[in-house]
């Protein structure tokens, strides 16, 4: 009885994901042979390439920013600067697409700037260059978090040694930055990817083409367009063993032994005073800037000239089905991760540690499962018994909770460790067990990462793309669903309005949560 929460958590997660490749495997049965390979073959090289070479500019340019951040702990705007950069790292891709596209399309500045002077630009953003874009708009912030966060957790007794030996920026960077760098970048080289590899909103509307399409884009349009559930559910499974063998190396990479604690205040780095260093890290941020800024700038000054087509009914129509969909997606996203954690947390005390940590295994191993393929075989499945577009709500709702639970986990799971660790002994001795254990021991240490965990669940259903526009239909729309469709149209003014309005609630949300869970990942040194 003790573990029924997680096990209950467990034959959920176990029963939507089965059901899915069921339905995958059903669809696939007999038919590999009629499947183009030679297309497959295509859209796999592609987007091995897109993901390979966006991982690769995301981890150098995370860094660059990270050392550039941990070298210049005050300059003007700096905070502000890494709160834009927060906002690029959550955006939803749809948002990002848009704000790409108002600064490098035809009718972009780019655009008119150069048909101000004579020249024609054309379409260049659409394909493998604006794909790369995007992805480095959403990873380099990413990677840059982390690896601040490793910068800055170096104790200041390394920086006070290196004063007084006299180290210069070089022998720094191998001895001191480089441990901490190589230490991170492995998992998160192999989590990037794994994102840019499953990556569907920015591939939809970036992409360009047949030429420029992933598997998650080939899915999608097997089903939607083709209607062909045989190529789709081949696809599909083709993807997830892909992804299962990043995604095995992630949980793998991401098991490291706990570092030491520093002692005293943090010192100021001593290379922070080097010209050459003062060069280097000007010229990272005025990259990263110009990467991230200008999207963010359009959007935000595109989406208040065009404040007045909010006031419309498909927008108050759809802003309330994304939050009917995203609440109850957080909510039962966060049951989950608490009855893992929490039975997990009694397998530990206990002293079966294998055993807890399969408890939680499978909510990160839920990373390997593209949604767009899950969706696909839900489809399937539901097809023969039933109308699966009358079931919309309840299975969106499903499969974003799904997704949403690694990252859910990841702010519960730490708080109730902790609980254990520092009271659990001295609640057992005092037979305080039950609701009186949460009411008096872990509620007054899970409530703000609860909250914190509860508006990142939240953020992630409202922004996302892929399983709406799966699902969607002329009676569901959602807030990206809708911006997807007047992108389409070519209605930018009310693309513009709709695309602020998602990114102020993200942001609204972002922001509570890093308040709630104290984050420290955008806080100045």
């Amino acid at each position: 009885m003790k573990l029924l929460p997680g096990f209950a958590a467990l034959a959920l997660i176990g029963g939507i994901v089965l059901a899915g490749f069921a339905g995958l495997l059903l669809a696939a049965g007999g038919e590999a042979a009629e499947l183009p390979w030679r297309y497959v073959a295509s859209v796999v090289r592609f987007t091995v390439l897109q993901a390979m070479l966006s991982t690769v500019l995301s981890v150098l340019l995370g860094a660059a920013l990270a050392l550039a951040l941990a070298r210049r702990a005050r300059f003007p705007g700096r905070d502000a600067f890494i709160a834009a950069l927060n906002l690029a790292s959550v955006l939803p891709q749809v948002v990002a697409a848009f704000g790409i596209v108002a600064v490098a399309g035809r009718a972009g500045w780019l655009g008119e700037g150069a048909r101000f002077i004579g020249l024609e630009l054309g379409g260049w953003i659409y394909g493998l260059p604006g794909i790369l874009i995007a992805h480095v708009f959403f990873n380099a912030p990413l990677a840059a978090r982390v690896f601040l966060a490793a910068i800055t957790a170096v104790p200041g007794e390394h920086w006070r040694l290196a004063r007084q030996l006299g180290m210069g920026p070089a022998a720094i960077l191998r001895l001191i930055d480089w441990p901490v760098l190589r230490r991170e970048a492995p998992a998160l080289a192999a989590l990037i990817f794994l994102l840019c590899f499953t990556s569907f909103a920015v591939v939809l509307m970036l992409g360009g083409g047949p030429r420029a399409a992933t598997l998650e884009v080939a899915i999608y349009e097997s089903v939607r367009f083709d209607v062909d559930f045989a190529r789709a559910g081949l696809l599909a499974l083709l993807q997830v063993l892909i992804c299962l063998g990043f995604a095995l190396p992630v949980l793998w990479l991401a098991r490291r032994p706990g570092e030491s604690a520093a002692i005293g205040a943090a010192i100021a780095r001593p290379d922070a005073a080097v010209p050459a260093a003062r060069a280097v890290d000007a010229t990272v941020l005025i990259v990263a800037a110009l990467l991230v800024l200008p999207p963010l700038m359009a959007v935000a000054l595109a989406g208040i000239a065009g404040l007045a087509s909010l006031i419309s009914a498909d927008v108050a129509r759809a802003a309330l089905t994304s939050f009917a969909i995203a609440i109850p997606a957080a909510l039962l996203a966060l049951a989950m991760a608490l009855g893992l954690a929490v039975s997990a947390r009694r397998l530990v005390t206990a002293g079966r540690i294998v055993q807890a940590s399969a408890m939680t295994l499978p909510a990160g191993l839920i990373l390997a499962v593209p949604p767009l393929a899950l969706s696909a075989g839900l489809f399937v499945v539901l097809r023969p018994v039933a109308d699966p577009f009358a079931l919309a709500v309840p299975l969106i709702i499903l499969v974003n909770a799904l997704m949403a639970l690694p990252f859910v986990l990841r702010q519960v799971e730490p708080p109730i460790v902790l609980s254990a660790e520092r009271y659990g002994p001295l609640a057992e001795s005092l037979g305080i067990t039950g609701i009186w254990r949460l009411k008096l021991v872990d509620w007054p240490i899970l409530r703000r990462p609860l909250l914190a965990a509860l508006a990142i669940a939240t953020a992630y259903s409202l922004g996302d793309l892929g399983v709406a526009a799966f699902f969607g239909s002329g009676n569901l729309t959602t807030l990206p669903l809708l911006l997807f469709e007047r992108m389409g149209a070519y209605r930018m003014a009310e693309s513009a309005s709709v695309a602020l309005l998602l990114a102020l609630l993200v942001l609204t949300l972002f922001l509570a949560a890093q308040r709630w869970s104290g984050d420290p990942l955008a806080r100045s040194r």
